[in-house]
C-alpha cells in the first residue's frame, strides 16, 4: 500500500517499555526483527525503536534505521523487591528527555501502556502527532501472576496469602485495574493492531472495527530449520545423552509461562518409566524447584544467545510450552520452523499456529500437568513393562512407532510454516500500510481544518 499523501521516507517512533539486551524476551525480540526488515527499505521508512537501558546511547542498524536507548527515570532495578520474570521497565508517568525525540516523528506506535506510551500519548495529543498501538503481551495475565509473585514475598504462603488472593482476590483486583489501564490508553489511539484472535472483543469495546487490523509474527525459515540438527553437538555441550527424547521449553522460567506444569509433566512420565530428558532454556524464578524436582532428568541453561537458539530447537525432540498468557508466542512458531511437534495450551494465543490438534502439533485443553503427561505419551516409547514379559521386537517396534509419529508431525508442523510471512512481508503487509493510512488520514483532516474557508 502507498499513498501519494505520504512523504517518503515515514518517520516512525515505535516506544518499547522494556530493556533491549541479550536477556530480554519476545516482546523486545520482535521488534528487533522489524527493525531489522525496515533496513530493507531506506527510501520508505525512517524507524526508531526507543527502548530502555541504563544510558542513552544510539545504535545505528542503518541511516534510517536505529535503537535508542533511553534510561528509566524510575525504573524497576532501582526497587528489588518488584523483581519479577517479565523484564525491568520504568513506573515514571512521564519521561522528559522523550519529548524532544519524539515530537520529531510523523506517527507514533507505542506498544505498552507504561512511561514510554504515556510519554507518547501526551506529546502526541500536545503537538498533534498520530498515535498508534499494538498489543504485545496479556497485560492482565501478567499483572495476576506477577502481583501474587511479589506481594507473596512479604506475606509468605501462610493464612495471609489465602486472605490476600483467595477472600480478598487482590491479584484479580490489580489485573482488572490494569485492564481497564489498557482500555483507557488505547481509547486514545487512532489504530490499534492485534495479534489474538480473542482481544479484538477487548479492543471493539473501545474503538470502531475499521481502527483495527492483524499484526502477525514472521520468522526466518532459513535460520529456523530442522537441517540444523546435532545430537552428538548437544551431548559434546550440555552432556545429554544422544539416545533420550529431548522434550524443550524456551521462556522465562517462571509461574507467567507455566513452566512448572512443563517439568511436572516430564516429572510424571519418568516416575512411570519413561525415558526423556527435559531442557529448558531462559531464566526465571522456578530454576531451582525445576532442578529439585527434575535432578539429571534436566538441563537448565539459563540465557542462550539467540544466534545459538536454532541448532538448539532442532536437536530436540518435543517442544512443549504450557503458558496462557501468550498473544502470539515467537517460540511456538520457531519450534515449528525447526521441525518440532509443538504442545500448546488450548488456552492460549500461541493455539492460532495449530492447524489442526494431532496433525502439526497438540493442543492440550487440562491445565493438569498429568494431561501434559498423557499427551506426550504417544511420541516416547513405552516403559518397560515389570509386570509382564514383552518381546524386545515388540517394544522396538513401539519405540519405532512413536519415532515415527515426532518426525510426521514435526514434518507436518514445518510445512505449516510456508504460509508463516517473514518479517519483512508482515512490516510491508502489516504494519506499513497502517502507519501510512493514519499519516495520509492525519494530512488530509489537518488541511481540510485550514483551508481558507475555515480559517475565513
Amino acid at each position: 500500500m502507498s499513498d501519494p499523501m505520504v512523504a517518503h521516507p515515514l518517520s516512525i517512533g515505535v516506544l518499547v517499555d522494556l530493556e533491549w539486551g541479550v536477556r530480554a524476551g519476545g516482546h523486545v525480540k520482535c521488534w528487533e526483527r522489524f527493525a531489522e526488515a525496515a533496513s530493507q527499505f531506506p527510501e520508505t521508512l525512517e524507524l526508531t525503536v526507543y527502548f530502555l537501558g541504563d544510558r542513552e546511547s544510539v545504535v545505528e542498524l542503518t541511516p534510517q534505521v536505529r535503537y535508542h536507548i533511553i534510561p528509566p527515570r524510575w525504573g524497576t532495578k532501582r526497587f528489588p523487591w518488584l523483581k519479577q520474570g517479565g523484564g525491568d521497565t520504568d513506573l515514571a508517568g512521564y519521561n522528559r528527555r522523550l519529548v524532544p525525540l519524539l515530537k520529531r516523528h510523523q506517527i507514533l506506535h507505542a506498544t505498552g501502556i507504561f512511561t514510554f506510551a504515556q510519554t507518547a500519548r501526551q506529546v502526541a495529543k500536545r503537538f498533534s502527532i498520530p498515535l498508534v498501538s499494538s498489543i504485545h503481551t496479556d497485560l492482565p495475565k501478567f499483572t495476576q501472576v506477577y502481583s501474587r509473585e511479589i506481594i507473596s514475598r512479604f506475606i509468605g504462603e501462610g493464612w495471609l496469602y489465602w486472605v490476600f488472593f483467595h477472600q480478598l482476590r487482590i491479584d484479580e483486583w490489580l489485573a482488572a485495574w490494569m485492564g481497564y489501564r489498557l482500555s483507557r490508553f488505547l481509547a486514545d489511539c487512532r489504530w490499534v493492531l492485534i495479534s489474538k484472535p480473542e482481544d479484538r472483543q477487548f479492543v471493539l469495546n473501545v474503538i470502531p472495527p475499521d481502527r483495527i487490523s492483524q499484526l502477525r509474527r514472521g520468522v526466518d525459515k532459513d535460520r529456523f530449520h530442522p537441517r540444523w540438527r546435532d545430537r552428538l553437538r548437544l551431548e559434546s555441550t550440555f552432556g545429554i545423552d544422544p539416545s533420550l527424547p529431548v522434550a524443550l521449553f524456551v521462556g522465562r522460567v517462571d509461574d507467567s509461562k507455566k513452566v512448572m506444569t512443563m517439568a511436572l509433566a516430564v516429572r510424571k512420565l519418568l516416575d512411570q518409566g519413561y525415558s526423556l530428558h527435559g531442557f529448558i532454556i531462559g531464566e526465571g524464578a522456578a530454576k531451582s524447584r525445576i532442578q529439585a524436582l527434575l535432578g539429571r532428568h534436566v538441563t537448565l541453561t539459563g540465557q542462550i544467545p539467540q544466534s545459538e537458539l536454532p541448532w538448539l530447537y532442532a536437536s530436540s525432540d518435543l517442544f512443549v510450552f504450557p503458558s496462557e498468557s501468550e498473544v502470539s508466542p515467537n517460540v511456538v512458531i520457531e519450534a515449528k520452523a525447526s521441525g518440532l511437534p509443538v504442545f500448546i495450551s488450548s488456552r492460549d494465543g500461541g493455539a492460532q499456529f495449530i492447524q489442526s490438534s494431532g496433525l502439526d502439533g497438540v493442543l492440550v485443553d487440562d491445565p493438569d500437568p498429568m494431561a501434559w503427561a498423557e499427551a506426550m505419551v504417544p511420541y516416547l516409547a513405552p516403559p518397560l513393562d515389570k509386570g509382564m514379559e514383552s518381546s524386545v521386537d515388540d517394544r522396538e517396534l513401539q519405540t519405532t512407532d512413536a519415532t515415527l509419529r515426532r518426525h510426521s508431525m514435526g514434518t507436518a508442523a514445518r510445512h505449516t510454516i510456508d504460509h508463516v510471512p517473514s518479517w519483512s512481508d508482515v512490516l510491508t503487509m502489516d504494519l506499513l500500510p497502517v502507519w501510512e493510512h493514519v499519516w495520509a488520514e492525519h494530512q488530509s483532516t489537518h488541511q481540510h481544518h485550514n483551508t481558507p474557508e475555515k480559517l475565513a
